[in-house]
């Protein structure tokens, strides 16, 4: 088939194209690097698994580089290394992902080796079962830091029992069982081509890299449902308070959430929106002189780390307030917390704006630099609203938020009870709920 991109690019801009199957082809050429990204993004995580499965795309992602049908795991990591390239990979919630970066005119070879690992692998027994061993202890150095332990709880208070509330690593039950034929079968449902963008930023040739893409995913299977279905339903808010001691360590490692919901589910969908929520997200904690950092570690020496963040996927977004501190402050933390969120729900305070606003832009103006994060954030659009905004068009719409905008991100969110997570000494799920109790005037 001829392909028949949605628009051409002037530099920086999006080509986007859809195959015949399903398969999406995304190419963002940036003349001023000599460097360039390619990559697979399938759209499945962890959210796409059951109790009884959860942690196999991680596995998955671990056995594509051991072995494909024409290249053993040796030649897999020499061929990309012969070329000076980087080569990962990551699952998470919603997204697990291929990618290689080096230079631009071995951007058509990068496609080749990558596609080889997402269509071809094999998962050799052998290999296996030794890699099964080596996730075993990630999985098990996981559960005993206390830093990664409060992340993982947060996602069950937030989540309670749904999928997207289990870790993305799998139970080491799990992990010690897996078989090879599971791999397969999770690949044959998942490994699909509606799910599938692939992807390439950089100092290439695009019209090259299309035709490559075409020629190597257009026998990629169809999609089980329809090209143009909905995005998958976000999974309900819990709300939980959950608590877990380590009792060699002194400190408590807090993890806090609210969902960023707005009054509409399909603004989520809305780059404006989004924009918005990720900058009150900077604005309350995002910098040494947010009011959060400011208050808790510079005014009152609550802690040394105090921050917020913004945490996102296709059809999730999350408000998380994380810091570290001694059992004996705990309660002063939290009471100092709600009050910052309810004052930012009042009033946002012009110079936090600004700051904020900047802060947002620099940060794309810099991913915009950098060609993986260009191609990352470029599918990440892709998988949220079947579109990419070009990078002129998201400093616009950074620039001219409003401050009744920002503000409105915190109303909505302190409509809900949050979520909490805390590890560390002391730390139990009782200790959570009163905690959590502290919090609940900023409703």
């Amino acid at each position: 088939m001829s392909l028949h991109p949605d628009f051409r690019p002037r530099s920086g801009t999006p080509v986007v194209t859809t195959l015949a199957n399903g398969v999406r082809l995304l190419a963002i050429h940036l003349p001023h690097v000599q460097s360039a990204s390619v990559g697979v993004f399938l759209r499945v995580g962890s959210r796409d698994e059951t109790r009884q499965t959860n942690g196999i795309g991680h596995v998955l992602e671990h056995m594509a580089f051991k072995g494909t049908a024409t290249r053993p795991v040796q030649a897999i990591n020499l061929d990309a290394e012969r070329l000076g390239a980087d080569v990962n990979a990551y699952t998470s919630k919603d997204t697990t992902a291929y990618y290689m970066t080096g230079l631009g005119r071995h951007a058509g070879q990068f496609l080749e080796m990558t596609a080889d690992i997402v269509l071809n692998s094999t998962f050799p027994e052998a290999e296996l079962v030794r890699e099964l061993e080596v996730i075993r202890q990630e999985a098990i150095e996981y559960q005993e830091d206390p830093q990664e332990s409060s992340s993982d709880l947060l996602d069950r208070a937030i989540w309670g029992e749904h999928a997207m509330g289990m870790p993305v690593i799998g139970t080491v039950e799990n992990i010690e069982r897996f078989t090879r034929a599971e791999l397969v079968a999770h690949v044959k449902s998942h490994y699909v081509a509606g799910n599938t963008v692939v992807a390439a930023a950089g100092n290439f040739d695009v019209d090259a890299f299309l035709a490559l893409g075409e020629r190597l995913f257009a026998g990629m299977p169809s999609a089980t449902r329809a090209i143009a279905a909905p995005p998958p339903a976000p999974a309900p808010y819990v709300g939980h308070a959950i608590g877990r001691r380590f009792p060699q360590v002194s400190q408590v490692f807090l993890n806090l959430a609210y969902p960023l919901a707005p009054a509409q589910p399909q603004a989520m969908r809305d780059p404006r929106w989004r924009l918005a929520a990720s900058a009150a997200a900077i604005l309350f904690g995002g910098g040494m002189s947010a009011p959060f950092t400011d208050t808790v570690r510079e005014r009152l020496g609550l802690a040394y780390t105090a921050q917020s963040s913004a945490e996102h996927g296709d059809v999730w977004f999350n408000f998380v307030v994380h810091a570290i501190t001694t059992p004996d402050k705990l309660e002063q933390l939290m009471t100092v917390t709600g009050a910052l969120l309810r004052d930012q729900a009042e009033r946002i305070a012009p110079v936090h704006l600004e700051r904020a606003k900047n802060q947002l832009a620099v940060s794309h103006v810099r991913s915009s630099e950098r060609t993986h994060a260009t191609m990352e954030r470029a599918v990440e659009e892709l998988f949220v609203r079947g579109a990419v905004t070009p990078p002129g068009e998201t400093i616009a719409m950074i620039e001219t938020l409003t401050a009744d905008e920002v503000r409105a991100v915190f109303e909505a969110m302190l409509r809900h009870r949050p979520a909490l997570a805390i590890t560390g000494k002391a730390a139990t799920t009782k200790a959570a709920k009163q905690l959590a109790a502290v919090l609940g005037a900023a409703r």
